[in-house]
């Protein structure tokens, strides 16, 4: 059932008023009271004091006392009666919309239908539980996706298989059906599956939202904006794959413009502004000359940065035969253990940093809760003022708060050194590297799944970063990446 809101007047049964005033067939329009006629009140006003004037229309509200019948002071107080409900209207919807932020705070999922692969718990509201039906497909688009298949051939293998898409198993509950027809996946269905963090516990909400309680077009909310709340429900995806994958499609993007799907596309970026440099046709200087794939920074004077124009054929050419060279070494045990040697030393230094400016924030965090019992025991024995004890204790205890957040993004940082050399890196790692290796021609996803980025300087110098530790230690200088100079020139 359809429910209309009083702040539209685009209602069925306003409509059929309207088309009986237009056809001469009623004079005289009669409501409960004046929020029954509508409750905006720029166009409740409209139609009192100039529509129905001019259509020769009588309007009553009978609890409110008006009627435009006869001259009365409850007539001349209508407008206030509008704004009042108006009023009302947007006092309703913010409370309700308190209501719905504050659920949404607390990790309650309010969508009305589950993602696929999840269902509702069956006695506690706003909850979501496995669907063990469909869980497997859910695990299967991941494991494709992470190993090299596009969103096409993940389409492609499910409708092959007569796999219902999600919105065929919600309306039939068949998960399989080999006389399926219709209710087919495609790309769009498997990269939203592909981005939706419900599949690793986390609730995202607030994605979208209305104009005002009035305008009901939708636009969307900044990411940063969204209400994101973690482990709310049993994970279906590993994190590590769902980020691996994310990482993958982010760089993978779309190719419309080109024929020819280059393979370092998505990868480069400029050095100095760290935005994406783009691929584009060019003719060289000579005469009569075909069109060549440049990398250039479309949008360098605007952002006051170098201009980058580098033949991408060659560019891909010397990039491969570095990647090949790399990751044979890695390839060489005797060869990789000496080099990563050197690494450990360094992650070493690295870690004893990191667990230096904890112990100082704890420091801080300790000296701050020290003062707060100071201060707490002077204001009992009146040494300083109730006000003044509030106002400083918020000061510091908001930079307390800040100093616990440090602390823990600090603590992260450590767990990530102290997992960087974890068996699942070493194994994944090698089995990529070997794949790569074994390829006759060179695969995107595997440039992909081995590559982080490319950056290049405004004196063509490149700098690699791979996806594994290890890699990234593959040269001498040891700083993180593979800095090649001046490989273009």
């Amino acid at each position: 059932m359809m429910v209309y809101l009083g702040t539209t007047f685009n209602r069925p049964g306003f409509n059929e008023l309207l088309h009986d005033i237009e056809n001469k067939s009623i004079n005289m329009v009669i409501t409960k009271d004046l929020s029954r006629l509508g409750r905006d009140y720029i166009k409740t006003g409209e139609y009192i004091e100039n529509y129905f004037p001019e259509k020769n229309i009588r309007y009553v509200a009978i609890t409110d006392g008006i009627d435009t019948y006869i001259d009365s002071t409850n007539n001349d107080i209508t407008p206030f009666k509008a704004i009042m409900n108006d009023m009302y209207a947007k006092d309703i919807s913010k409370k309700i919309r308190s209501v719905f932020r504050e659920k949404q705070n607390q990790g309650e999922n309010l969508c009305s239908i589950p993602a696929y692969g999840y269902k509702k718990h069956p006695s506690i509201k706003n909850k979501l539980v496995i669907d063990e039906n469909v869980v497997d497909i859910v695990r299967k688009i991941f494991d494709m996706y992470a190993n090299g298949h596009s969103t096409v051939e993940i389409a492609n293998y499910l409708n092959g298989n007569k796999y219902l898409s999600p919105t065929g198993y919600r309306k039939t509950g068949i998960v399989q059906d080999k006389n399926k027809t219709g209710y087919n996946w495609n790309e769009v269905t498997i990269c939203n599956i592909l981005k939706n963090e419900v599949y690793i516990g986390n609730t995202v909400q607030n994605k979208t939202t209305v104009i005002s309680y009035k305008v009901k077009k939708i636009k969307t909310v900044k990411k940063e904006d969204q209400i994101r709340v973690n482990n709310t429900h049993k994970p279906i995806i590993d994190k590590y794959i769902f980020e691996k994958v994310n990482s993958i499609l982010e760089k993978r993007g779309t190719n419309t413009k080109f024929k020819y799907d280059y393979l370092s596309r998505g990868l480069i970026y400029c050095y100095h502004c760290k935005r994406k440099l783009q691929i584009v046709l060019k003719k060289s200087r000579s005469k009569n000359s075909k069109l060549h794939p440049y990398i250039t920074c479309t949008n360098y004077k605007t952002r006051g940065y170098y201009p980058i124009n580098i033949n991408y054929e060659k560019f891909e050419k010397q990039i491969l035969d570095i990647v090949r060279k790399i990751t044979q070494t890695y390839a060489d045990k005797e060869m990789l253990d000496s080099v990563y040697e050197r690494y450990k030393n360094k992650t070493l230094d690295i870690k004893e940093d990191l667990q230096k400016k904890i112990e100082e924030i704890n420091k801080k965090i300790c000296e701050i809760n020290n003062d707060l019992d100071k201060m707490y025991t002077d204001k009992l024995r009146g040494i300083i003022l109730q006000e003044d004890y509030i106002r400083y204790a918020q000061k510091i205890t908001f930079e307390r708060t800040n100093l616990v957040k440090q602390k823990e993004n600090l603590a992260k940082k450590l767990t990530q050194e102290k997992k960087s050399d974890k068996a699942k890196e070493e194994n994944e790692s090698r089995e990529v590297v070997e794949n790569f290796l074994k390829l006759e021609q060179i695969d995107k996803i595997y440039l992909y799944r081995l590559i982080n980025k490319i950056e290049i300087d405004k004196d063509k110098n490149v700098y690699i970063y791979f996806n594994f530790s290890r890699l990234n230690f593959m040269d001498e200088n040891l700083d993180g990446f593979i800095k090649i100079e001046e490989l273009l020139n």
